[in-house]
């Protein structure tokens, strides 16, 4: 199974999130090999942001480390619209791993 689809997987298995972006990833000049990653998750507003990244942190089994960032819905919403922002920085930069169909 692929990196990515191990952390969406991971993701999955504790949350609802209505997007998974990698927008971050650390490799070594010689092998091109993954040493990190930086990952952004979208989760339904109302959500206990801090309790559910540490839970994420302490289920996502990875040979390297991963970051990662959560928004709200309404967050992410909000912070996206302003085109300076870290949020809307992920949003053109990243890759979308996982997307909720709606």
């Amino acid at each position: 199974m692929a990196f990515a689809d191990e952390i969406v997987q991971s993701i999955r298995q504790l949350c609802v999130p209505l997007a998974i972006i990698l927008y971050g990833e650390k490799r070594t000049l010689s092998t091109d090999k993954l040493k990190a990653a930086s990952v952004c998750v979208i989760v339904p507003d109302g959500t206990d942001k801090h309790a559910l990244q540490h839970a994420l942190y302490l289920a996502i089994v990875a040979d390297v480390p991963v970051n990662l960032t959560l928004y709200t819905v309404q967050e992410w919403d909000a912070l996206t619209q302003d085109e300076d922002s870290y949020a809307a920085w992920i949003r053109r930069k990243g890759r979308v791993l996982y997307e909720q169909i709606t």
